[in-house]
């Protein structure tokens, strides 16, 4: 049996909600200053644990969606923090159902 998941746009994530985002891989600083390089992307899957001033997540996967050498930087089960602002930017969507 071949089940499909749901995602739909989110646009106002709440505690609880199955989300998942894609947010930039960058490399180590190397530069005195300005911006990182970006080596890629991941597409993180999370449930939200707690909304404040940030999101507490829990993380479910984590899979890179670029080509090249970059290391992803999170794996599952680990508790990360994000702003709804860089959750957004990322192409926030809900899990709806299979």
């Amino acid at each position: 049996m071949n089940l499909i998941e749901k995602w739909e746009i989110c646009k106002d994530p709440q505690k609880g909600n199955k989300i998942k985002w894609i947010e930039p891989l960058w490399a180590a600083p190397n530069k005195p200053r300005g911006k990182r390089d970006k080596l890629g992307n991941q597409e993180i899957t999370a449930i939200i644990i707690s909304i404040g001033e940030t999101f507490e997540l829990r993380v479910i996967s984590v899979n890179k969606v670029s080509l090249g050498d970059a290391l992803l930087t999170v794996k599952k089960d680990d508790i990360i923090t994000r702003k709804q602002s860089s959750i957004q930017k990322g192409n926030c969507h809900k899990f709806s159902g299979l």
